[in-house]
């Protein structure tokens, strides 16, 4: 008599990392499948990149894997689902395969897709689809759709096979409570690791901009999965598309505005060729620094009317600067702004900010056009943060982004090291750079929640009295001490720096990313009618033998930054942007600060001591900023409403 031997039953989360594991390896396979295909491209790509390239995607496949596993790992770790499971086993093929004939159908249109386009399956493929008729007729013309069709459904079939058998596998059930407990909680704590993607000190997953490493699309593509890409290019196009006709109305008054000399309304040209001074013979270009800080808000900072003085050393810097009081970010919260700062386009994108969005991956900003400089990002924490890692790494050529990890220096909180190690590193950096020139961007992070102040010698907290957080806004004492501490860590570098080498011959630039929305008591009626807290914040140009110290009372915002650094430093460059150089005195009577934080809420022009009010609800405002008391002026100033408001909605369009 022959005996037959069964297969040893299998507790429930070793079945579900086998399943996991299977799904995996097919998405690897698929991978390898197709750098196989593209490896064409891949020739002038370094194996260095190709390596890196294929790890992000096994990476991204892993997030996908556990994604499609999650039903069964839930059935199979959580005990009462898993005697449900145990009686259905064979009725999960049809299921399967329809799970993996979706899947499998995706990845074929991804390789038409990349095909056709050269870049993989994304959001273009819904524009496709509104002439459906015409594209499906191209695709049937152009590639064996049959044969193709065929492939997708044996290959459904058999990967559907192979899960089925696996969960055919015998199971053994918990023997207690408690084994169960343990068993979810594994299975969890797997699936949360393969979703996140990656570990990193600051908490950041897995994004789409890490598969942006290398200026080599190839490689790009090597690394992206169709799945996710195709979300996540879907998510970030959300909202209102560009209309040209919209455009094109307002191009005859952009023209005026940015001083067009070559208009093209058929293309809507918008560059302009800004021949540089140049440098005095046998001296080298300026270096030039700029600190973008984290909410250094107007109006809770030593340049608001108050007693106390929260910013000292910033006040400090601007009088022995160019200061701008009326400067404003062109939209909330930090990533539209840095957004908006290097590009020099208000990120005004519905849905989300304009860095998340593939799209802006190949853009024509000032930054990239530094010749001859060496350039870095520096940040205390981890540039994955809102995908700001493609729309810098991808734009600027042979920037460097030192991160987390490049700091000798401990993390504090999520945003990585202080704004005081990070100025000190940055600071000992900066003296190590005699060879060339450099373009150094440094984000700073403190002056946010959790407002974290580390204990450091020579700074002490301070009690917040009542009458301070009456004036000021401040929500908190430790948002009090950390707006201070921020401005200590500012008040140290700049101390060091005019001990330093470099400091003669650079360019320092310090401006907020951004307001903050707690209004104190300090700012009058009419400021606190056009609401213009949230966005207002100084900016300070500090460049040594090059530029005079005072008062620069134009509006201005972050759009202008690099136009006018660009001036400054003597370079010649195309500015493709919106904004323009502040030390230009051909705009001076025309100067604007366009406000706005996506479409749907309210847009604000500020200009010539007015603020023009969209509130996007039907109701517009005009307001004199030079009144203490709030009154709309609209019907007073008709032509003067008339010609802000023409020029706000230029700008968003």
């Amino acid at each position: 008599m022959t005996i037959r031997r069964s297969s040893p039953a299998l507790p429930p989360l070793t079945l579900y990392l086998l399943l996991l594991g299977y799904i995996w390896l097919l998405l690897a396979l698929a991978r390898f499948a197709f750098a196989l295909w593209i490896q064409a491209s891949l020739d002038e790509a370094s194996a260095w990149d190709i390596i890196k390239g294929l790890y992000l995607g096994l990476r991204f496949d892993g997030r996908l894997a556990a994604l499609l596993s999650l039903p069964a790992g839930l059935a199979l770790c959580f005990a009462p689902l898993a005697r449900g499971l145990a009686a259905r086993k064979r009725r999960l093929g049809p299921l399967f395969f329809l799970i993996f004939f979706c899947l499998w159908a995706l990845y074929a249109l991804d390789v038409g897709f990349y095909d056709y386009l050269g870049v993989r399956l994304n959001s273009v493929i819904f524009e496709l689809l509104e002439d459906v008729g015409v594209n499906l007729t191209m695709v049937w013309e152009s590639y064996p759709i049959i044969r193709i069709s065929l492939a997708v459904v044996s290959a459904a079939i058999l990967s559907a096979m192979g899960a089925s058998a696996l969960i055919a596998l015998p199971l053994r059930r918990h023997k207690s409570r408690k084994g169960a407990l343990l068993c979810f909680l594994a299975g969890l704590l797997v699936f949360s690791w393969a979703c996140w993607g990656q570990i990193s000190s600051n908490l950041f997953p897995l994004r789409w901009s890490n598969a942006y490493f290398s200026p080599d699309q190839g490689v790009t593509a090597l690394a992206l999965n169709p799945v996710q890409n195709l979300f996540d290019t879907y998510r970030a196009s959300r909202g209102r598309s560009f209309d040209p006709e919209l455009t094109r109305a307002a191009y005859p008054l952009m023209l005026s505005y940015l001083g067009i000399d070559n208009p093209d309304p058929d293309s809507l040209n918008y560059d302009r060729a800004h021949k540089g001074a140049g440098q005095p013979a046998g001296s080298r270009a300026p270096n030039v620094i700029i600190i973008i800080a984290e909410s250094l808000s107007h109006h809770k900072s030593s340049f608001a009317p108050g007693k106390d003085d929260p910013s000292p050393a910033i006040k400090a810097l601007a009088a022995d600067s160019l200061y701008f009081p009326h400067f404003f970010a062109n939209a909330r919260t930090t990533a539209r702004a840095i957004f908006t700062t290097m590009t020099g386009i208000p990120d005004v994108t519905a849905s989300s900010t304009g860095s998340r969005s593939q799209y802006v991956i190949d853009q024509r900003i000032i930054a990239d056009q530094f010749a001859g400089y060496d350039k870095f990002y520096m940040i205390g924490g981890n540039t994955s943060w809102a995908n700001i890692r493609g729309i810098l790494g991808n734009n600027i050529e042979g920037l460097h982004i030192l991160e987390e990890g490049f700091w000798k220096a401990p993390n504090v909180d999520v945003w990585g090291v202080s704004d005081r190690d990070l100025l000190m590193k940055a600071h000992a950096f900066f003296k190590s750079r005699t060879d060339k020139p450099f373009l150094a961007v440094i984000q700073l992070a403190s002056f946010h929640k959790p407002f974290t102040v580390p204990k450091t010698p020579g700074f002490e907290k301070r009690r917040l009295s009542e009458d301070t957080q009456y004036n000021y806004g401040f929500v908190s004492e430790d948002e009090y001490n950390s707006m201070r501490y921020m401005d200590f860590a500012l008040g140290e570098f700049f101390r060091l720096a005019r001990e330093s080498e470099y400091y003669s011959n650079t360019i320092f630039v310090l401006f907020g990313d951004h307001g903050i929305n707690e209004l104190g008591e300090n700012m009058h009626d009419t400021y606190t009618a056009a609401n213009l807290g949230p966005w207002h914040v100084p900016l300070i140009i500090h460049a040594p033998g090059r530029l005079a110290p005072g008062v620069n009372t134009h509006p201005a915002s972050q759009i202008d930054v690099f136009p006018t650094v660009a001036g400054l430093a003597g370079l010649s460059y195309v500015n493709h942007t919106l904004g323009r150089n502040l030390l230009d005195p051909r705009f001076d009577r025309s100067r604007a600060a366009f406000i706005s934080g996506k479409p749907g809420t309210a847009i604000r022009l500020v200009q010539d001591g007015w603020c023009y009010v969209d509130n996007r609800a039907g109701s517009l405002s005009l307001y004199n900023l030079r009144e203490q008391q709030a009154r709309d002026r609209k019907d007073e100033e008709p032509e003067r409403f008339e010609a802000m408001r023409a020029l706000a909605e230029a700008f968003e369009n």
